[in-house]
């Protein structure tokens, strides 16, 4: 480090600190006006300017004719303070609000440019501005000095601000001048400060309804996800300009949140914003799984199996050699362009290879371990609030139950094991015979003693994905006979893909291809049902509602373990009187599934239909404790009557 880039380094900690002591003031004054904030930013834009210049002349050898025309530029907020029309407190204009982010932005990406020009990356000037440790380091200060600053209200609306600023902190771009571990590190740390954000806008979303929660939470999942898709284009292309743009974007309007007061008045809505923000939230995470996996895999196989690189066009799957295989098994890219353009080429037809890739896409996402970590630690969140939320101890019990499940039957058994389970197997480890056989003879004593929620609601990812906090308001208002007979055509195609499947195994059979792709029917069912038809539904729940899989019937698989209700499970009634001449009849409309509870109760003391998951929400609707589930554990005990009357 010479002389000239240590002056750097202290001119942009000054810089920092002025910038700070500045909004310190600004932040803790009651009547601070419209011309206050103009001349604020008059003094951002001159320390912004000579940044700049510095920059520009010591490190670019440009002309120092630059110096006075900059400093024009600078005083026009001085000139406009004296000329505009003085406003009332400054939070709530919003003019001087957005002029203050706009001119806070500019001054750290000037700092960052001056950074930039000492040390590098020498790239596009506003792309290098942003991609260097400076730019993460004000990031980090300014989350940090913000929510200092909120010190005596810290709230859900504060962490979620402040993790929303410390997420691009960390982003691959910041370290771009590193070795390629260190991007990734980054960009995995980043991702997982972005989840804790993500549930922090799911919990706005459920406690507060007003407008300022409403903004806040929308417009920072839209953040989320654009900033996400920057990183699935780098990933894919090693372009940072889109990566780049999206932080600065991001930035502007964390400023304007941190500095707007928007309104605290009551809203309603309809299904419009519940439908964007899952769909926003989705897309984040989506995008997230997508450009980390391909990261990872790239980098991890660059450094630990670089000599199979090298010998080869591309890699498909990580080799054992890479420690990392568990965790970045394949890239979702390759596999997806291999697909593509191998069916394209055998079809000639380009709607049916764009399906194909778009399945393969969305399924090699989905699948992808790094993701479904991810993801089930962020709605295991949400299972763990609805858990504290919950009253009967059944309900509280199984919802432990689905913590402890998922990282096994989510993760561990169907990525790391030969056994199947349904939809999630066979993706790094082959389903065999023996562990098919195996796996399907457990998942039948289970569901026998259990009912079908041993694997609805315990092993398969709709359990926690569904039974939580905030899509637990989505059940739907009704159903239809329609789809007590079209359960039957799913489980009918799963049952001939299955023994498909088990023939092809015994060498009866040989199994179909498409273009390169052999189609192992096991996986394709499976997959296609779980990691596309359950994702479109689960993308629009607030339309269709929770557990559409159960109460439509698509699932064949779920229709499967839905026959053993028949078996022991029941949903029963504690005195059936109680049922009748209760007039809410909660428990009907708490179920996911629009089960008529009351009516099976009526005419036979209890329900167990085959589309009934047991997530126990009937139970803990019950206003008078009437009801409770009978399975292995108490089928043979005599549940005391509780001796209830009483309508409500």
């Amino acid at each position: 480090m010479d002389y000239l880039q240590l002056a750097i380094i202290i001119y942009i900690a000054g810089m920092m600190f002025t910038d700070l002591f500045l909004l310190y003031l600004l932040y803790r004054s009651s009547n601070a006006s419209r011309r206050a904030v103009l001349f604020t930013s008059s003094i951002f834009f001159y320390m912004s300017a000579e940044a700049i210049d510095i920059g520009y002349i010591l490190f670019q050898h440009g002309s120092v004719l630059v110096e006075p025309i900059s400093l024009m530029l600078a005083s026009i907020p001085i000139f406009l303070s004296l000329a505009v029309k003085d406003k009332g407190f400054w939070k709530e204009d919003w003019v001087s609000s957005t002029f203050l982010a706009l001119t806070l932005v500019i001054d750290e990406l000037a700092m960052g440019y001056s950074y930039s020009a000492a040390f590098g990356p020498h790239m596009n000037p506003l792309v290098s501005a942003v991609s260097n440790p400076a730019f993460g380091i004000m990031m980090l200060i300014d989350a940090s000095f913000f929510l200092t600053m909120s010190r005596h209200n810290i709230n859900v609306k504060e962490v979620s601000l402040f993790t929303f600023a410390v997420s691009m902190a960390f982003m691959p771009n910041i370290f771009r001048t590193f070795e390629s571990s260190i991007q990734l590190v980054g960009a995995v740390l980043s991702s997982i400060i972005m989840i804790v954000n993500i549930v922090t806008l799911y919990l706005l979303q459920m406690r507060r309804i007003s407008l300022n929660a409403q903004v806040l939470s929308l417009s920072l999942a839209g953040f989320d996800f654009i900033m996400m898709l920057g990183l699935s284009i780098f990933a894919s292309s090693s372009d940072l300009t889109f990566l780049s743009l999206s932080m600065i974007a991001s930035m502007v309007w964390y400023f304007v949140l941190i500095f707007y007061r928007f309104s605290d008045k009551k809203i309603t809505y309809g299904l419009k914003i519940p439908i964007l923000f899952v769909f926003l939230i989705n897309m984040a995470e989506l995008t997230m799984g997508f450009g980390d996996s391909v990261m990872g895999f790239n980098i991890t196989n660059d450094i630990f199996s670089a000599h199979m690189m090298n010998h080869g066009s591309s890699m498909m799957r990580s080799p054992h050699t890479n420690p990392f295989w568990w965790i970045f098994p394949m890239n979702p890219l390759s596999m997806t362009l291999m697909s593509f353009h191998s069916v394209l080429m055998v079809s000639h037809n380009l709607l049916l290879s764009s399906f194909w890739g778009s399945y393969i896409l969305v399924m090699m996402t989905t699948m992808m371990p790094f993701y479904v970590l991810m993801m089930g630690a962020e709605m295991l969140f949400l299972v763990y609030e609805r858990y504290k939320r919950s009253r009967p101890s059944c309900v509280k019990r199984w919802a432990l139950a689905i913590i402890v499940a998922m990282p096994i039957f989510v993760w561990l058994i169907p990525y790391y094991t030969n056994f199947y389970i349904f939809g999630m197997s066979g993706m790094l480890v082959p389903v065999t015979l023996l562990g098919f056989s195996l796996s399907m003879i457990a998942i039948s004593v289970a569901s026998i003693i259990f009912g079908r929620r041993a694997f609805c609601n315990t092993m398969c990812m709709s359990a926690h994905m569904w039974t939580n906090v905030y899509y637990d308001q989505f059940k739907a208002k009704k159903s239809s006979k329609f789809w007590e007979y079209f359960r039957w055509v799913p489980l009918a195609v799963m049952i001939g893909f299955f023994s498909y499947w088990v023939a092809g195994e015994m060498g009866i059979v040989q199994f179909l291809k498409l273009g390169s792709s052999i189609l192992n029917p096991l996986d394709l069912f499976g997959m296609f049902t779980l990691n596309y038809v359950w994702w479109f539904f689960f993308f629009m729940t607030p339309v269709f509602g929770t557990y559409s899989c159960a109460r439509q019937g698509w699932c064949g698989y779920g229709t499967f373990t839905g026959l053993f209700n028949k078996v022991i499970f029941k949903v029963k009634s504690k005195d059936v009187e109680v049922c009748r001449s209760c007039n809410s009849v909660s428990c009907e409309s708490s179920c996911p599934s629009k089960i008529d509870i009351r009516k099976d109760v009526l005419s036979k003391g209890f329900s167990n239909r085959i589309s009934c998951v047991g997530c126990g929400d009937c139970i803990e609707a019950c206003p008078f404790n009437n009801l409770y589930i009978q399975d292995i554990r108490n089928v043979f005990r005599k549940q005391p009557n509780n001796g209830v009357r009483g309508t409500t």
